[in-house]
């Protein structure tokens, strides 16, 4: 536990993380490539009719305990935020109609993590986002923490 000298009174500062899944499909294809750099690029994620994850989202939010409650300030709104603008956006949805160019060039799960933050970075107040993982497989996932944000 630290404390934060821009905090009134310099009250505690912690960090929470909650985890949420949503299951979603996509297929990884470049639409600049030709039909077999594809293939050789992207290999069987790049099967025509796609492929699906459960995707497990970590969000880690930080800020100082609240002297009233005892609670993280702004704590109880994470689920909230998260279930708003990431699990009914992409539960159960084929993020190949999601995820657009200027995202990035196709749905990997390294773009679907810019995504996420940038809709929760956007919604949460601001500063309190430091940490996103998005787990595509327990052996393939990304993270993202507000030092990588430049």
């Amino acid at each position: 536990m630290s404390t934060h000298p821009g905090t009134p009174e310099n009250l505690p500062v912690v960090e929470m993380t909650q985890s949420f899944q949503f299951s979603a499909a996509h297929r990884m294809h470049n639409p600049r490539l030709s039909t077999e750099a594809n293939r050789r690029l992207y290999g069987r994620c790049n099967h025509a009719n796609g492929h699906g994850h459960t995707y497990r989202v970590a969000v880690t939010i930080r800020g100082p305990i609240a002297a009233e409650s005892g609670r993280l300030e702004g704590g109880d709104l994470l689920a909230g935020v998260v279930r708003h603008r990431v699990l009914e956006r992409f539960d159960h949805a084929n993020l190949d109609d999601l995820i657009i160019p200027a995202d990035g060039v196709t749905s990997t799960t390294e773009v679907l993590t810019l995504v996420v933050w940038r809709l929760l970075d956007e919604a949460l107040p601001p500063g309190r986002l430091v940490r996103l993982r998005v787990e595509e497989t327990p052996n393939n996932f990304f993270e993202m923490d507000r030092g990588d944000r430049g």
